[in-house]
């Protein structure tokens, strides 16, 4: 691959100016064969029609961004300091969160698998099954989906489900399993809520993420993989785009960081407050 090359789905206008970019297209052809190809977009369509082939989409090294919703207790002095972390690496490291437990008198050792509370320590080294009791929500918000997890793109990233913007969801789950409430609700006092644009390489996201299998990456080489992952990209962004210019909305299209990977400062590209994510993206609450 080439020079780095930074694709931006989180717009409309960024995602036609990114595959304009890629593909060494007139934004104007893109449009063109949006409008009309209603509802009828495919991206190898798109290809065979444009005369592009498929060992073109490896000219550059592509990195993605992603909106990320957090909260926040420091203005994001610990965000700034160590990038976005995921849940593991934050109740490892010197972070809000594990600060905030800390004050509850819960200490969750990761290595050990072992939650103390009080006088309490709560073992939780038994293997994942299924939901069927609290403990298990924890157990598995632990080990098994602590990844970072964003969006691509959305029409308010702020509205997904969880009530991830008031806390963590995590806080949630730990709340039930240890029933003490004010572990949640607790931390809704005095946070703000932020919006983190970042960027990261095709590799660090997770494959399923580009509707790619295990058993699929046994026998595809590199360039094969990577092939598969930008025409997914693609058939995203004729997706999108075909949804802006007929109907006016947007699904959530979400991003998955590999489980052990997190978002580096240097890769950190904006921190909104939610007034100026909502601004700048035009939204309208």
């Amino acid at each position: 691959m080439g020079e780095q090359f930074i694709y931006d789905m989180t717009t409309h206008q960024d995602t036609i100016g990114s595959m304009s970019k890629l593909l060494g297209l007139d934004e104007r052809q893109i449009t063109k064969y949006c409008a009309s190809h209603k509802d009828d977009y495919d991206v190898e369509g798109f290809l065979s029609l444009l005369g592009l082939s498929e060992d073109s989409l490896l000219d550059y090294e592509i990195c993605l961004t992603s909106l990320h919703v957090t909260t926040d207790k420091d203005n994001c002095s610990s965000v700034k300091r160590y990038g976005l972390l995921n849940l593991q690496q934050a109740l490892i490291n010197d972070t809000p969160l594990r600060s905030y437990l800390e004050d509850f008198d819960v200490f969750i050792e990761i290595d050990k698998k072992q939650i103390q509370f009080r006088d309490k320590v709560f073992d939780i080294s038994k293997e994942y099954n299924g939901i069927h009791e609290p403990i298990d929500w924890i157990i598995y918000k632990l080990y098994r989906d602590f990844q970072l997890n964003s969006f691509f793109y959305s029409d308010n990233v702020l509205k997904y489900g969880g009530g991830i913007r008031r806390r963590p969801e995590f806080l949630y789950n730990l709340a039930e399993f240890l029933r003490h409430p004010n572990i949640e609700y607790e931390w809704v006092k005095d946070i703000c809520c932020y919006v983190i644009k970042y960027k990261a390489s095709l590799s660090q996201f997770a494959d399923w993420t580009f509707d790619i299998d295990k058993d699929e990456i046994n026998y595809l080489d590199e360039n094969e993989i990577n092939i598969r992952k930008i025409k997914w990209l693609i058939n995203q962004s004729l997706k999108r785009i075909n949804n802006a210019l007929f109907y006016n909305n947007l699904e959530d299209c979400y991003s998955y960081l590999k489980n052990e990977d997190y978002v580096r400062v240097s890769d950190i590209l904006r921190i909104y407050t939610e007034n100026e994510y909502l601004e700048e993206y035009q939204i309208n609450e």
